[in-house]
Order: structure tokens, then C-alpha cells, then sequence
């Protein structure tokens, strides 16, 4: 705890750590992929703090999520993806990924997996809503492809029931098709 101007306030690590035990799981690691990029709160000093939990309700979601805190992730979208993929077993994607094409950084990725050239972006409103957003991005996904990526949209939408399942079953596929490839 601190206390600025008279107000207790908790600090970072702490913040952290109780959203870890008391939010949804989705919810709860994205607030602390945020946590991580804005303060530098890493998995490490969450794993330090974590034992001063025990016996709290919703620890033992706070010990299966503070390993994937990652401050790379930009949106909340980001850290709902990640967790998605990690949920149905696949490897962990790199986020934030750079692609350099003839020396220079072209493209960076959401979410990637380099050597197969699979990379899944999220796609939030904000930034991908209006028509001249929408078609931007196709070029820049058609550029992509030219260089051999493999690129997986996943919107707002894509987190239940039919949607989900059809991402996370194209990912689970190329990743498997590109590592039988891979020489």
C-alpha cells in the first residue's frame, strides 16, 4: 500500500494481483497485461509477491494466470486471443512480432508464430471499424500473404460458441501443417 495526498492506494504489484484473484479470468489478464506495460509489473514480481495470497479466495486462478502476464499486448483483444490459444493447448504466439522485409521493419503482428509464418491479429473497433480501416488492412494482410503469412482475423465477435471454435480450429490445423513443413 502507499498513500498519496492522505488516499490509500495499492500499488501496482498488489493492484495486480488481487485483479488476478477477483475478476473473470479474460478480464483479469487482460487488466494485468495492461498493469504490466504501463508500470512494468512482470509475471516475475507477481510470482514474488504471489505466497502473501495464500488462502485468499481466487488464488489459484491468480497462480495459473500471473506466468502469462505479458506486457506486450497492446488491447485487451490481444490478451483475450492469447489466452484463448492457450486455453485449447497450442504453443504461446509472440506478441508484438516485427517483420523485416529486405532489412527493414515492415509490419508489426499481434500475435505470431514466426518460424511457420502464422500470425493471428485482433481486429477491435476502434481501430478497424470504418471502411478505409477495413481496406487497409486487407492490403496490408494481401502483402502478408505474398510473403507467406498465414493471417487469422479474430474480431469482438470471435470468443464464443461457433466463432471461437472456427479460429482456434484453423490455427490448431496450420500449426500443424506448417511444422510437418518445417525443415
Amino acid at each position: 500500500m502507499t498513500s498519496i495526498g492522505g488516499l490509500t492506494l495499492t500499488v501496482p504489484v498488489r493492484t495486480s494481483l488481487d485483479l488476478a484473484c477477483h475478476r473473470r479470468r479474460y478480464d483479469a489478464l487482460a487488466a494485468m497485461d495492461a498493469l504490466a506495460r504501463a508500470q512494468g509489473v512482470g509475471a516475475q514480481e507477481l510470482l514474488r509477491e504471489l505466497p502473501r495470497f495464500r488462502r485468499r479466495r481466487g488464488v489459484v486462478q491468480a497462480r495459473k494466470l500471473v506466468p502469462l502476464v505479458d506486457g506486450r499486448a497492446e488491447s485487451q483483444g490481444e490478451s483475450f486471443v492469447r489466452l484463448a490459444i492457450l486455453d485449447v493447448g497450442l504453443p504461446a504466439p509472440v506478441p508484438q512480432f516485427h517483420v523485416v522485409v529486405d532489412g527493414v521493419m515492415r509490419y508489426r503482428l499481434d500475435l505470431a508464430y514466426p518460424h511457420m509464418k502464422i500470425c493471428v491479429e485482433y481486429d477491435g473497433e476502434e481501430f478497424h471499424s470504418s471502411q478505409q480501416q477495413r481496406e487497409a488492412d486487407e492490403r496490408r494482410r494481401n502483402r502478408l500473404r505474398d510473403q507467406g503469412w498465414l493471417v487469422i482475423v479474430v474480431r469482438k465477435d470471435g470468443f464464443k460458441g461457433p466463432a471461437l471454435d472456427e479460429w482456434l480450429h484453423r490455427l490448431r490445423d496450420a500449426i500443424q501443417e506448417r511444422s510437418r513443413s518445417r525443415p
